[in-house]
């Protein structure tokens, strides 16, 4: 009959003129237009200018809600209701702390310079210039060497041609002052500083792909072989996987591992060098002073950039809480856990070396050590267990909402049976979680993780090995924390 149909003439459309059009079939379909309509207002306009150019807190970036310009935010205010030990912050908040000035302000340009003019006459031996090749190594089980062409110096001071040395021995530390070559780099501009950089990079990428990686850069560790055990798991994860992340933070530890030892001449070379009578032949390790600094400034620079570029790397791979980023994330940082101890150390055993020197030079000590263990504090507070709190967040490791299914894979094995890991991936975790269920391995997991039984107030320590109250502590908590989350705080 004529009443299903719907004929549509001219004069009929034209009557809906600027209304929906209900015989179009998409129009009609078309959702109401959701969102904001029109113009902010000039003062959420000008809030909202502030936010992008501040960069949302890693909560709400994390949560994908709205941030604000205040530190602590809304959102943050209303979550440390219920965990107080959350804090509002942004990645770049962690560099500060991870990179403290105390520490590496001499690798500042201007403190680089008034180091080279008040210490050396200039780059010359009785009048004339004196080049040599010389090579560098970080640690007898590498084979990688940093080649470089370098000049003689005449010095200007005694102390330039000397160079402490901080040695590990079984329960203790020794300090001892050894001859230094005058070697160094007669830095006159950019090019050669951007050549220094390259060949700074490829000894770093060399060295993460050694076999004796792991055992090198955990040489002078000697209670704990959990950070050795870790870093094989890792770097084994690394060369299967190939991910960015991961080889970045192996990367960041490696050069962390050669800012704080010394970079030694080889054998050859002081054998090559021992004609010019300028390099000492009777020692146990020669270490051109000047030119260790030049590169260890090139490679903090280095350093900081790569942390910076593996915080963008954890942001854009975290937000979407994809769960194939889980296991390269997990992997990336547990190294940074590693680097985190590594800085305690590094922290506390720069002040306790330089009120030593001091003490011996019968001068007054430059710092009190509560400075150093304040720093300390701040590492494990903020950067540890803000990152760790948010990635059991993210991943819902221990979710009571029975609407938010849970991913713990180093204690669940619904990831396995669904095929959610890949197969290196799987392989990694199956060895972590050795690891955390063993009894034996469970037993020095928790005993790392409490708070250092050895005493840890001593104004000077010297020279019992501080490194006791660092090594393995924050790793055993990130990992422990699968099964209680209580170990983070």
């Amino acid at each position: 009959s004529s009443s299903k149909f719907l004929i549509v003439t001219p004069d009929s459309v034209n009557a809906h003129a600027g209304k929906p059009n209900p015989f179009e079939c998409f129009e009609a379909m078309r959702p109401s237009q959701r969102g904001r309509k029109g113009p902010l207002a000039n003062d959420t306009k000008e809030n909202a200018l502030q936010v992008r150019r501040l960069g949302a807190c890693f909560c709400c970036h994390a949560r994908k809600v709205k941030c604000d310009k205040e530190r602590p935010c809304r959102n943050c205010k209303k979550l440390t209701v219920q965990v107080p030990q959350v804090i509002c912050w942004q990645f770049q908040d962690f560099l500060p702390v991870l990179f403290p000035d105390f520490i590496r302000g001499h690798f500042r340009k201007d403190e680089m310079t008034r180091f080279i003019t008040e210490n050396i006459v200039g780059f010359a031996v009785d009048g004339a210039e004196q080049s040599c090749s010389v090579e560098l190594f970080s640690g007898p089980r590498f084979t990688t060497t940093f080649a470089v062409t370098a000049k003689f110096f005449t010095a200007k001071t005694p102390d330039v041609l000397q160079h402490w040395h901080l040695t590990n021995g079984r329960n203790a530390v020794d300090l001892q002052s050894r001859g230094a070559a005058p070697i160094g780099l007669d830095m006159e501009g950019g090019p050669q500083k951007e050549e220094l950089k390259k060949k700074a990079k490829e000894y770093i990428q060399a060295i993460i792909q050694e076999p004796a990686y792991a055992e090198q850069v955990t040489d002078s560790l000697r209670h704990t072989d959990l950070p050795r055990k870790v870093l094989r798991i890792v770097q084994n994860y690394s060369y299967r996987c190939d991910s960015p992340i991961v080889k970045r933070a192996l990367s960041i530890y490696a050069m962390h591992y050669v800012m704080t030892r010394h970079l030694c001449l080889t054998r050859q070379t002081i054998v090559n060098l021992g004609p010019t009578k300028l390099v000492p032949q009777n020692v146990p390790w020669v270490t051109p002073r000047v030119l260790n600094r030049q590169i260890k400034a090139v490679v903090d620079e280095m350093m900081m950039r790569e942390m910076q570029l593996l915080f963008e790397n954890f942001s854009k791979s975290l937000k979407p809480k994809s769960r194939k980023e889980w296991a390269p994330c997990l992997a990336a940082f547990l190294i940074l856990t590693l680097f985190m101890e590594s800085v305690e150390t590094a922290a506390d055993s720069f002040v306790i070396s330089q009120n030593e020197v001091n003490l011996r030079n019968r001068a007054q000590p430059k710092w009190k050590r509560s400075f150093a263990l304040d720093i300390n504090k701040e590492v494990e507070n903020l950067p540890f267990k803000q990152f760790a709190y948010q990635f059991h967040q993210i991943y819902q490791t221990h979710s009571k909402d029975a609407s938010a299914k849970s991913f713990n894979p180093l204690l669940d094995d619904g990831c396995f049976e669904q095929g959610e890991l890949d197969r290196y991936a799987a392989e990694m975790v199956w060895q972590l979680r050795k690891l955390v269920v063993e009894p034996d391995s469970w037993n020095e997991l928790d005993f790392l993780s409490a708070d250092p039984i050895l005493p840890n107030e001593e104004d000077h320590p010297y020279p019992r090995d501080v490194s006791f109250n660092y090594t393995g502590r924050l790793l055993s908590k990130f990992l422990l924390s699968f099964t209680d989350e209580s170990y983070i705080f």
